[in-house]
């Protein structure tokens, strides 16, 4: 009698040999395809030295740090004008409006018996303050109470659109107290910053 013996763990090899079978021969596929797909052409072409700067804004004017209004011993009735020469020094087309802030009233309500008035035209003066000829007036303010003008850009008065620099526009600004302005504005003190405001459109 005759018998046969497998060695011990053969039955295990004999098994997992098909499966280590494919496995190697999934690799070999793989690296063939890995080969195959890398070995590409290539070109490139590129646009170097490409650059991005902003533009700007800016307004000054010839007042040289002195107010335009310095007035006393004010009556119902009196008026007068002054005038300011603004110039736009930015790069991109904006639109300047004129607002007032800082308004400040000693007591009493002068500021509801002050009108005034602005105008945007040419005036033959260079000089902050001075009124010569003006010329080709637009009222962008019509005559009334001081605190009823803007006080922001958005509800500034104006309609100058610079687009080019430097561009000047010269404005003129009128005071009046009414003619009806009561006792109780006697006395009063009232001040306030008109200030331009160029935002680029």
């Amino acid at each position: 009698m005759t018998v046969q013996t497998t060695p011990r763990g053969s039955s295990r090899w004999h098994h997992l040999l098909p499966a280590l079978v494919v496995g190697l021969a999934f690799l070999a596929a793989s690296a063939v395809t890995w080969k195959t797909s890398s070995a590409l052409f290539t070109a490139t072409t590129a646009n170097a030295g490409d650059t991005f700067a902003t533009g700007s804004v800016g307004l000054s004017d010839n007042d040289n740090g002195t107010a335009l209004f310095s007035v006393t011993n004010l009556k119902p009735g009196e008026s007068a004008a002054r005038c300011i020469r603004v110039t736009y020094t930015g790069t991109l087309a904006s639109s300047v409006r004129v607002y007032g802030t800082g308004l400040t009233v000693s007591g009493g309500a002068l500021d509801e018996w002050l009108n005034i008035q602005i105008e945007q035209g040419t005036n033959s003066s260079g000089t902050a303050g001075v009124c010569g000829t003006f010329s080709g007036p637009t009222t962008v303010f019509a005559d009334a109470a001081v605190n009823t003008l803007g006080t922001t850009w958005a509800g500034g008065a104006g309609n100058w659109s610079p687009s080019s620099n430097p561009t000047t526009m010269d404005y003129r600004i009128t005071y009046t107290l009414s003619g009806s302005a009561p006792n109780t504005t006697m006395s009063q003190n009232l001040s306030l910053t008109f200030t331009w405001e160029a935002q680029n459109t």
